[in-house]
């Protein structure tokens, strides 16, 4: 405890203090005068004052040139009138412990009032002193305006601090010297979704993932321990409840003297690029998969043509054992193996398809022979690649190769097969031409020598019936009656042969048909027959494509069936319908006749192939050869559905004629 000590005059010339109940005076005379005089020279301000009135006893010089004021002035004024923050209650508040014995001393901050009007911050410390018959206040302020200052720009440091740390995008955070965290930025709440409260000391472990938390904790409290750089990447959860990784690093913060003072971390989200990374290496093994696998050989070069990597199809190709053999540079590959033209021409290095690729080139297909020199060895190689680029002109030049040995040389057999085919071919054309031109004599012998005696047979039967009727017998003239039936049966026949080998032999002319004026025509020629015959025919206004007699000798001989297979129905009928059908028109012809069984239906469109007795339905069996026949050379089809006793109906199928070719001449009949 500080005690001032006066002369006679009641002057302050020292101060005495207490120490474990023992006083030590100042001395009295020189050392007095010394003191005194040091605290008259004293830059802070000391006073004496009044505890009841608190007017100033006594003013050092520094207290007059700091306030402005002469020593009698300020004698003659209270603390108070100084210190114009308080007003007398406020101040007898606050010095009231000390009124009462509770305190010795107290330390308040406030501003003094100089003489000027101007006010300067001051930290003052207020000692009581009992003298005999009063009680005194020693009273030694301190100048604290550049403290204040100091700590202005303190405060406004560190606004800044937390106003960058608050920006950031990385979740910031302060740790005590033990490790304790004391502070987090406002994106570690925003991300967390935590309080301040809530992270006070080790509430941060919360936010941890439970797995990893423990190795956390051991790794943080040996970097506290050590002082050293705290690196982990750690997985946090978020306000969604959704953990993400983040990259923590804290630095110790060390004062002067190079001890830690503080921690200062950052939380930084790497999630997308860790997961990116996981992203990029499963990739990387599937495309190694994929590499390792591929049947195609793959060779993989730097722009100095140094061979990075071969997959294993392209080691086998090469027939390689060892893969370190090859991957050095391609002047070295190519002290090994030769590569030519399939003909044989050998390539020099510059030729080479790598070589060509780094080049600028595109390659596609490029097939070469490959020859190692160090033994009998070849093989038919097929090259395509070109260079890639990435990250701001680097690249990699991509070779893939294809082993075509096996089919080059599958290529050359069928070559000369081929070659032997079309001598064969030709051979064989020859020889179908010499039959042709046999048949065309046949049926030139057929038209004029088999039918003369044919008509001579008819002439004279039929003379026989005439002149020698009344000679006959009833059976003799039915004997003659069968010569000419069989005469006119043989004759039906050959006709049928010469137009079945003439419709095989007959140029086509293929061109749009307009269906409607084609049929209609067509029904004209069989006027009579139809007289007694419901007819329909609903063929639409279909253009279609072909060859009009073909198509006519085809209808002609469907409507002729559907006439003569329906003629005991009691009301014969027959329909002609027409349709699309994806490009196609089919046209279709039915009857309710007799029909046939469907078991025989392969048999229908075999020439002389007949369902029926002869007697009961003439004809030559010829018919549907010839409708099977044209629509086969027409590129069309033909087929049937019928029911023994339900009728019958053949389908025709025909392209349909096209804008272009509906713009041509349109056949409108037979």
């Amino acid at each position: 405890m500080i005690s001032p000590t006066k002369n006679r005059a009641d002057s302050l010339v020292g101060v005495s203090r207490v120490k474990f109940d023992m006083v030590a005076l100042i001395p009295i005379e020189n050392a007095q005068a010394r003191l005194a005089g040091f605290l008259e020279q004293s830059l802070s301000e000391i006073y004496l004052l009044n505890a009841q009135t608190l007017l100033f006893e006594f003013a050092s010089k520094g207290a007059q040139r700091n306030l402005g004021h002469e020593v009698d002035a300020l004698r003659a004024m209270t603390l108070l009138e100084i210190q114009p923050e308080f007003d007398e209650a406020s101040f007898q508040a606050l010095i009231a412990p000390l009124m009462g014995g509770e305190k010795e001393g107290l330390v308040y901050e406030t501003m003094h009032l100089r003489a000027d009007g101007t006010l300067y911050p001051v930290e003052a410390h207020l000692q009581r002193f009992e003298q005999p018959g009063h009680l005194e206040f020693l009273a030694i302020i301190l100048d604290i305006t550049h403290r204040r200052r100091t700590e202005a720009a303190l405060q406004e440091s560190e606004a800044r601090f937390r106003v960058i740390v608050d920006t950031i995008p990385q979740l910031a955070w302060i740790a005590g010297r033990d490790g304790s965290r004391l502070w987090h930025n406002q994106r570690w709440y925003d991300y967390t979704g935590t309080t301040p409260g809530e992270m006070q000391g080790c509430g941060w472990h919360k936010v941890h993932d439970p797995e990893m938390l423990p190795m956390i904790i051991e790794n943080w409290k040996n970097a506290v321990a050590t002082g050293q750089t705290f690196d982990m990447e750690v997985k946090l959860r978020g306000a969604d409840g959704q953990h993400r990784i983040f990259l923590t690093r804290a630095e110790p913060l060390r004062n002067a003297d190079g001890r830690i003072v503080q921690w200062f971390g950052t939380d930084t989200d790497v999630n997308d690029q860790k997961l990116a990374e996981i992203t990029r290496r499963e990739t990387e093994k599937q495309l190694q998969v994929v590499m390792e696998n591929m049947h195609d050989g793959l060779v993989i070069s730097d722009f100095s043509r140094k061979l990075l990597h071969w997959n294993p199809a392209a080691l086998k190709m090469h027939d390689i054992d060892d893969p370190e053999a090859v991957l050095g540079d391609l002047d070295t590959f190519a002290k090994i193996y030769e590569l030519s033209t399939v003909d044989g021409a050998v390539l020099s290095i510059d030729q080479w398809p790598l070589t060509r690729i780094l080049g600028g080139e595109h390659l596609h297909d490029l097939e070469l022979r490959l020859r190692r020199l160090d033994r009998d060895w070849e093989r038919v190689l097929s090259y395509s690649g070109a260079v890639l680029h990435y990250d701001d002109g680097k690249g990699l030049a991509f070779l893939t190769i294809k082993d075509i040995t096996e089919r080059k040389y599958a290529e050359e057999a069928l070559r000369d097969a081929k070659i032997n085919l079309e001598h064969k071919v030709s051979e064989r054309t020859a020889q179908l031409l010499a039959k042709s031109k046999e048949l065309e004599n046949f049926c030139y012998s057929v038209s004029h020598d088999l039918r003369a005696p044919l008509r001579g047979i008819a002439g004279y039967s039929r003379l026989l019936l005439d002149g020698y009727h009344e000679c006959l017998d009833e059976e003799g003239r039915s004997f003659l009656v069968n010569v000419r039936a069989a005469t006119k049966h043989m004759t039906d026949l050959i006709e049928g042969l010469l137009s079945y080998s003439k419709l095989e032999r007959r140029k086509l002319s293929t061109t749009a048909i307009k269906l409607s004026s084609f049929i209609s025509r067509l029904l004209a020629q069989f006027q009579d027959s139809l007289k007694n015959v419901r007819l329909t025919v609903d063929v639409g206004d279909f253009d279609i494509n072909a060859d009009p007699e073909g198509l006519a000798i085809a209808l002609r001989n469907l409507v002729d069936n559907a006439i003569k297979f329906s003629r005991c129905t009691a009301e014969p009928a027959i329909e002609i319908r027409a349709r699309s059908a994806d490009g196609f028109c089919v046209l279709s012809v039915r009857d309710n006749g007799i029909g046939f069984d469907m078991h025989f239906y392969e048999k229908i469109f075999e020439i002389f192939q007949r369902l029926h007795r002869a007697e009961d339905y003439p004809g030559t069996g010829i018919g549907l050869a010839m409708v099977y026949k044209a629509m086969e050379r027409m590129g069309g089809q033909v087929w049937a559905e019928s029911e023994r006793g339900a009728g019958a109906v053949f389908y025709l199928q025909l392209p349909l004629a096209n804008a272009v070719e509906s713009d041509t001449s349109t056949i409108n009949g037979p």
